[in-house]
């Protein structure tokens, strides 16, 4: 265990670096901090394919495995989405800290591995799971774009994409449910607040082709469901049981 803690502090000092560097403005920082980034990923994916073979079961279960598994997401995504579209590069200077963050932050979670449930052995919480990562990681980076000058168009199109993989993440989830429970939807607190972002995100969706989001209250507007998503991901089990912690996140 001591080995994995090295290597993800590593990962960390990899984000934090290349987040810095972004802040700089010759062109060879950003793009040092671009493969700076990408080795920090190429060796946060390492760990998660080790986990995974060690274990013997996709990396899901535990919280330091979500949020492991999440801040990759964050990271490749916004790696992935900065090389198709460059002026999404000087997002990395608040995307990449919060990837670095939960990989941090996963480590004060148990780092033990627990195996699958006869609930959890259905494809329906893989797609369910990957989902959420995908979800989580698309809202960081948009969320991240929003805070760049300029860039409020293209911060609306990915929160457009968040929706999207946020609703198909409840909807694959309430049928995960059927399977694993008997029932689709029970409005426990994690299925309530995952119907409650996913307005959210509905409601300022709408709201950018208001006047109040050209009159520059968008970036207030914009984190809004952001945060939620957040507290609907991580914040809510710590005050709230639910049946979800039965099954994950020990």
């Amino acid at each position: 265990m001591s080995i994995v803690i090295f290597v993800q502090g590593v990962v960390v000092a990899g984000y934090l670096m290349a987040a810095c560097l972004l802040f700089l403005k010759p062109r060879w920082a950003g793009i040092t901090a671009v493969i700076l980034a990408s080795l920090a990923c190429s060796l946060h994916l390492l760990i998660i394919y080790r986990r995974w073979q060690e274990i013997g079961q996709l990396p899901i279960v535990t919280r330091y495995e979500d949020m492991t598994v999440d801040a990759l997401a964050i990271a490749a995504l916004y790696l992935i989405l900065q090389w198709f579209k460059p002026e999404i590069r000087l997002a990395g200077r608040y995307a990449l800290p919060i990837a670095a963050f939960a990989v941090g932050a996963a480590l004060w979670y148990n780092l033990g591995s627990v195996p699958f449930s006869p609930a959890l052995r259905t494809n329906w919480l893989l797609i369910h799971s990957q989902l959420n990562s995908l979800a989580v990681g698309l809202a960081t980076v948009s969320a991240a774009v929003l805070l760049l000058p300029g860039r409020t168009v293209l911060a609306g199109s990915l929160m457009a994409w968040t929706f999207f993989l946020w609703s198909a993440m409840t909807a694959a989830g309430s049928y995960w449910a059927s399977i694993a429970w008997g029932r689709y939807w029970g409005w426990d607190p994690i299925e309530s607040w995952s119907l409650v972002t996913v307005l959210a995100y509905a409601f300022v969706l709408h709201l950018r082709f208001k006047p109040a989001w050209r009159r520059g209250y968008r970036v207030y507007i914009g984190l809004l469901p952001y945060l939620i998503l957040l507290f609907t991901t991580y914040g809510l089990l710590m005050i709230r049981g639910s049946i979800h912690s039965q099954y994950l996140f020990n």
